[in-house]
C-alpha cells in the first residue's frame, strides 16, 4: 500500500500554489486544488480544469452554505468537488491530490465523507499515491483520526 503524502504548513504559506506548480509538470494526476483567485477561494478539478467558486461573500447564512469562522462556503461547490474526487479516483492514475482536509472535514462537512473513503480504500491506495494538504495545527488530529503511523505517511515538499 502506498504511503499518504502530506503537504502541511501554516495558513497562507503557499501550499496550494506550490502544489499547483508541481501538478503542471505531471502526466498521471487528478484530484482537486483550492486556489485563491482574486482573494476568493475556489475549487479546481485537475482532470478537467474546471474551476468553481467556493467562498461566498455578502451572503446571508442559509441551507445552501457552510459557515466556519469568517468564511462562508457554497455547499453545492463542495458536492461538485466530492463527485469530481470520486470520479478522478476511479481513473486510477499515479497521483490523486486532495486539497484540503480542514476544520469542516473534522466536523464531517466540506469534502467528507469522501476523503475518509478514499484514504481507507486499500485498493485505490495500492495503485494511486494520495497527496493531501493539511494545515499544520490540524496535523496531529488528522494522523490520529486515520490511525496513521510513521510508516503510513511522509511529509512532502513541493
Amino acid at each position: 500500500m502506498n504511503k499518504i503524502f502530506i503537504v502541511t504548513g501554516k495558513i497562507g504559506t503557499g501550499k496550494t500554489t506550490r502544489l499547483s506548480t508541481w501538478v503542471e509538470n505531471q502526466k498521471s494526476i487528478a484530484g482537486i486544488l483550492q486556489p485563491v483567485i482574486n482573494n476568493i477561494r475556489n475549487i479546481k478539478c485537475i482532470s478537467t480544469g474546471e474551476i468553481r467558486q467556493l467562498e461566498l461573500q455578502n451572503i446571508v447564512a442559509n441551507e445552501n452554505v457552510l459557515s466556519i469562522g469568517n468564511y462562508i462556503f457554497d455547499k453545492n461547490t463542495f458536492e461538485w468537488a466530492k463527485i469530481a474526487l470520486l470520479a478522478d479516483a476511479s481513473l486510477k492514475l499515479e497521483w490523486l491530490i486532495i486539497d484540503e482536509f480542514g476544520k469542516l472535514e473534522f466536523d464531517e462537512k466540506g469534502l467528507e465523507p469522501v476523503i475518509t473513503f478514499l484514504i481507507n480504500d486499500a485498493e485505490l491506495r495500492e495503485e494511486t499515491k494520495i497527496i493531501i494538504v493539511i494545515r499544520d495545527y490540524l496535523l496531529e488530529d488528522f494522523l490520529k483520526k486515520f490511525s496513521l503511523g510513521k510508516d503510513d505517511y511522509e511529509f512532502w515538499e513541493v
